[in-house]
């Protein structure tokens, strides 16, 4: 017979959500039949019961049966009550449960749906603080490229393409040989000429909207060319089999619209930005307050920021 360490990680798995539910019916079964009892002793002000040694505050409660009160048409009964306060105990007893059997430890579901909620919780209590008009303005004139509505982007593009008796090595040398000799003044569309192929479908010789010319180039393409200034050559863009060069002839930009039209916008944009930041000092703050040790073999990139 296999012992709990030799089985397999399936039926571990399933041995573990086994004794997790069975853990939550012994407590359900307990409740009926009173060992979980209505406490009979004072509890602190501000808690509706206790489970073990674990408490489970009013306003917690509060929020629970509001939020189920919300949803009904008909006014909320003491049975509702308690059937809500109920649920509560019994999520309490699982998380116990989950906890005794080292699920919280074991499991890497369990793991990331415990630090995605202090995330969420991080991040919506950031967000929820109104910002005044002073702050958005400032956000906005940080940020306002972002804002602004899309300009236009005049590319060109050399085509490369597996020739007969090429390996990808080959392709990979002829697009940086073109990039050279574009450097060393050969102009574009003779380095084209000389050292490309013709695409299956050709960019339009003329200015067009980043979100058109993305149908041609593709995200990645868009991504790179916005990152030229004009004139200026791409490093080598591959996709599958197929590489590109791109020169960005011309951009348009339709400049900054007023904060009064794009206030929505920018608030949204602002409460975002305040969230990550809000995620970023929590998580720091937890490094700075935590005794982590690392192992010689960790990264040492890990190893200098933590000195740091």
């Amino acid at each position: 017979m296999l012992d709990g360490d030799s089985q397999p990680p399936a039926a571990r798995g399933r041995r573990a959500l086994i004794m997790l539910g069975a853990g939550a019916l012994a407590g359900v079964v307990l409740a009926a039949h009173g060992v979980v009892r209505p406490v009979s002793e004072a509890l602190p002000r501000g808690v509706i019961a206790r489970v073990n040694d674990r408490v489970i505050r009013s306003d917690r409660y509060e929020r629970a049966w509001r939020r189920v009160a919300s949803d009904k048409r008909n006014p909320m009964g003491d049975a509702d009550r308690a059937r809500i306060l109920r649920r509560l105990i019994e999520e309490e007893l699982l998380i116990q449960r989950g906890e005794a059997i080292g699920l919280v430890e074991s499991d890497s579901a369990v793991r990331k749906a415990i630090s995605g909620a202090m995330i969420q919780s991080i991040v919506a209590e950031s967000e929820a603080v109104l910002p005044d008009t002073a702050a958005l303005r400032a956000f906005y004139q940080q940020n306002r490229r972002y804002f602004a509505p899309p300009g236009t982007l005049h590319v060109r593009q050399i085509f490369f393409q597996r020739r007969p008796g090429e390996g990808v090595f080959d392709l990979r040398a002829r697009a940086r040989a073109a990039r050279d000799a574009i450097g060393q003044g050969l102009a574009f569309a003779d380095a084209r000429e000389r050292y490309g192929e013709v695409p299956v479908v050709e960019i339009p010789d003329a200015a067009l909207p980043a979100n058109k010319l993305r149908q041609y180039v593709g995200p990645t393409g868009v991504e790179r060319v916005l990152a030229l200034e004009p004139l200026e050559v791409s490093e080598p863009v591959e996709s599958g089999a197929e590489i590109r060069l791109f020169q960005l002839v011309a951009a348009t930009s339709a400049g900054s619209p007023p904060f009064e039209e794009v206030r929505d916008r920018v608030e949204s944009a602002f409460r975002r930005d305040a969230g990550d930041r809000a995620l970023r000092e929590n998580l720091e703050w937890l490094w700075r307050e935590a005794d982590i040790v690392l192992a010689p073999g960790a990264p040492d990139a890990l190893r200098q920021a933590d000195r740091r």
